[in-house]
């Protein structure tokens, strides 16, 4: 038994975790799936060579972050078809460097690790059949990512820098209620085609966000920016003194608003477009926002 590298052990109706497993030091190939086990033992760390784990459609009441210990894994298999669904995924998941391979489909999961971006070596993230409603900015660092099934979520939007995945082959993402890019551009499952149209989306708002600066620059009294400034913790007295007594009102508002964007350059466009909007709605400058409001909506008849 001590030699053993691979064993089966699904459809058994074990209720726990068989300890005997864990003493099997050279392991590499686990299958104890379509089990009703709700906890992983902390000795399965003895497992120094296991590579693939499968413990799918089984009880876990949580994400068994024993799993995280498994430095040698590099495939692990949770998906829920048949078991109970797991809500969310802990951060120390980020520990498996060497996992390849991860199946986390057919859960209840709302979110992924917000540093799931440390999985440098995965090349398959299969989740689909969950509740995730957006992704994280580091899955932008999986550079080793081929396969991506994200099918049968709640996704609204994708990562304009989704092209930086530029390992990615094979990409799935239906079933979900996307605006951006709608759901037609991602039927075709190219990403090429999906990053072009995002590519373009983001050039478009930030010429938007040019605009909608430009409005409040010619619109906006003194006082009101002055109130603007507190809202959006801006420093007036940033601007250049030398050259401050000679500007114009509208000059000093798009001075201090080109600075606020680049200071809060790693928000989106749409994070900084609802900032502004907020601010202005606080101080209560509602003839600005109705011109706003009318140039979004005439930029929402131009397609592109």
């Amino acid at each position: 038994m001590a030699s053993l590298r691979v064993l089966i052990l699904c459809c058994n109706n074990f209720q726990t975790f068989p300890i005997q497993v864990c003493t099997l030091a050279n392991l590499q190939v686990l299958d104890i799936s379509e089990n009703q086990i709700q906890k992983i033992p902390s000795e399965i760390c003895n497992l120094k060579r296991i590579q693939k784990l499968n413990i799918s459609s089984n009880q876990f009441l949580y994400f068994p972050i024993e799993l995280c210990q498994l430095q040698s894994l590099k495939e692990l298999n949770m998906n829920q078809k048949n078991g109970r669904k797991l809500t969310r995924l802990p951060q120390e998941l980020s520990k498996m460097t060497q996992l390849k391979g991860l199946d986390i489909s057919n859960n209840a999961i709302r979110e992924l690790p917000r540093n799931i971006g440390e999985m440098r070596s995965l090349v398959s993230l299969l989740a689909y059949n969950n509740q995730i409603r957006y992704l994280p900015p580091s899955i932008l660092s999986l550079n080793q990512l081929q396969k991506l099934n994200l099918s049968g979520n709640n996704l609204t939007a994708l990562p304009s820098g989704i092209h930086n995945l530029f390992s990615l082959k094979d990409i799935n993402f239906d079933d979900n209620p996307l605006l951006r890019p709608p759901m037609e551009i991602c039927k075709g499952k190219q990403l090429y085609t999906i990053a072009c149209y995002l590519q373009r989306a983001e050039e478009r708002d930030d010429k938007i966000l040019e605009k909608i600066l430009k409005t409040v620059a010619n619109n906006i009294t003194e006082t009101s920016f002055q109130f603007l400034c507190q809202k959006l913790n801006l420093v007036t007295s940033e601007i250049d003194t030398s050259t401050k007594s000679t500007l114009l009102l509208s000059e000093k508002v798009q001075r201090a608003l080109d600075r606020w964007k680049m200071k809060n350059r790693n928000l989106s466009t749409d994070a900084l477009r609802d900032q502004l909007t907020r601010g202005l709605t606080m101080i209560g400058a509602y003839e600005i926002m109705d011109k706003i409001t009318a140039l979004q909506l005439f930029a929402c008849t131009i397609k592109f």
